[in-house]
């Protein structure tokens, strides 16, 4: 019983870890720290992806773990990102900037509510995709303007207006039903010479992140919007191998 009670408490304290990230993300937010703040979120992002492997491999998973890390996500990638852009670039845009930052918090709680209850209706008819943007990508690509600005693009602060239209847009991407592509069911064996090419891609990845992290953040934000007319293909064609299957199957 102990060693059960141990195996789920792992996912649950990264789960916090990464709570505690995205808390500290704030603080460095209210204080201007704006390049710490953005790396909190980042190690929040990094327990996330974490905490699901953990509940997976060591098969503790709960619906407390669940609960939990859903209310993680939403300060982590939805309130501590929104703040973040507000104070950095949008505070002196009015009421404008405001309200786009409520819209992005807002519809982030809404994806995660609908993501929820989709898994409580257990449909993994295509675990390879998710409905909308996850807010994990959706707060990686609402902070892309300020990362920006630490290479030097300004664009962000000279046109707060089109700002404010980009975070509302992302928000509405979280809540939309463009599919995108789901790394949650990849499995890793070191002895699969496939998956040997994946952990040396991801070890490459980070080491691009420790040395040059705001060009690394910026081509996986760019990386990530190609993929979405991609996955979009993708869902596509299965839906149409699906429907003639199915045709097939009513003629015979």
């Amino acid at each position: 019983m102990k060693k059960n009670s141990l195996k789920s408490m792992i996912p649950n304290i990264t789960t916090l870890i990464g709570l505690c990230f995205g808390v500290t993300s704030i603080r460095f937010a209210l204080s201007e720290q704006f390049e710490l703040s953005v790396i909190c979120i980042v190690m929040a992002s990094v327990c996330d992806v974490l905490d699901g492997r953990f509940s997976r491999l060591l098969k503790s998973e709960s619906l407390l773990g669940a609960e939990l890390d859903s209310l993680a996500d939403f300060l982590n990638f939805g309130i501590a990102p929104g703040l973040l852009i507000y104070i950095s670039i949008l505070q002196g845009n009015g009421s404008i900037g405001w309200i786009a930052i409520l819209t992005f918090i807002v519809l982030s709680c809404l994806r995660l509510a609908r993501f929820n209850v989709d898994v409580d209706s257990k449909n993994k008819k295509y675990p390879n995709f998710f409905t909308g943007v996850p807010t994990p990508a959706g707060a990686g690509l609402v902070l892309l303007p300020l990362i920006h600005s630490f290479l030097g693009f300004t664009w962000a602060f000279e046109t707060p207006n089109l700002t404010s239209a980009y975070v509302i847009l992302i928000g509405l991407f979280l809540v939309s039903k463009v599919p995108t592509f789901s790394g949650k069911h990849i499995r890793f064996q070191i002895k699969k010479f496939r998956d040997l090419k994946i952990i040396l891609s991801l070890v490459i990845l980070i080491i691009c992140l420790i040395n040059s992290p705001w060009i690394s953040l910026s081509l996986i934000g760019l990386i990530y919007i190609l993929s979405i007319p991609l996955a979009i293909k993708a869902w596509s064609d299965i839906n149409d191998i699906d429907k003639n299957s199915s045709d097939s199957s009513l003629e015979i």
